[in-house]
């Protein structure tokens, strides 16, 4: 089983490689910071880039468990992508954390106008490898119009996931830890919702549709559209 799955994920392991490196480049930064001034400034940037990779491993897992023979494959594929979509939007989450970033009286800024993108765009790369992975398996079961219809609502997922968790204070984990309060909340702003939510949910999933429709097009770019048949 587990040759198998290393088998459906063998073309990809350039990219999860380069993810690695990516992420690892971005830590560094922080890193080097924190021995420069002795203070944990942006030190949440690597955690919120550990949970960024949480979405990639339950998608991986998900697309790895599609391409197997056996029947009994639907429940862990369908906790996988359950799994998923709550931890989808801690990937472009990342995105939104460049509104940390200190102008005045910050003598590192060139430094930190380095350091905060990019934790944003390793943040985007790894949200948008997840959703490669999840819309690929959806084509392969129901066509690809479907699974364009499945992405866009994906991303739009994500962005109210991402205003609850900036200005609502919610984690992924409250649907285990409280989920009657999340619940309440989310009701609350779904049945009454201001212009400001509406316009802010609907500007990020543009931006982050926009910059999807890149990343998917660079992929086809690089293997001559072989996988445009699928996906």
């Amino acid at each position: 089983m587990m040759r198998a799955l290393l088998d459906r994920h063998r073309r990809h392991g350039p990219l999860f490689g380069a993810l690695l490196l990516a992420s690892a480049a971005s830590s560094s930064l922080v890193a080097a910071r924190v021995v420069h001034t002795g203070r944990l400034t942006y030190g949440f940037l690597v955690y919120n880039l550990a949970l960024a990779w949480i979405p990639l491993a339950f998608a991986a897992a998900a697309y790895g468990l599609a391409g197997l023979a056996s029947r009994r494959r639907a429940l862990p594929i369908g906790l996988c992508s359950i799994g998923w979509l709550l931890f989808f939007p801690n990937a472009p989450y990342l995105l939104t954390d460049l509104m940390h970033l200190r102008v005045q009286a910050n003598r590192l800024l060139w430094f930190d106008v380095i350091a905060l993108p990019s934790f944003a765009w390793t943040g985007l790369a790894l949200g948008f490898a997840s959703l490669f992975l999840m819309q690929r398996m959806v084509a392969e079961r129901v066509g690809r119009a479907w699974s364009w219809l499945f992405a866009a609502a994906a991303i739009g997922a994500g962005a109210f996931g991402i205003y609850l968790g900036r200005y609502r204070r919610w984690n992924s984990w409250d649907v285990v830890l409280d989920p009657d309060g999340l619940s309440r909340d989310v009701a609350r702003i779904v049945l009454h919702p201001s212009a400001a939510v509406l316009a802010y949910c609907t500007a990020l999933s543009g931006v982050l549709l926009v910059a999807y429709l890149v990343f998917y097009a660079w992929t086809h770019v690089q293997s001559g559209g072989a996988d445009g048949r699928r996906a």
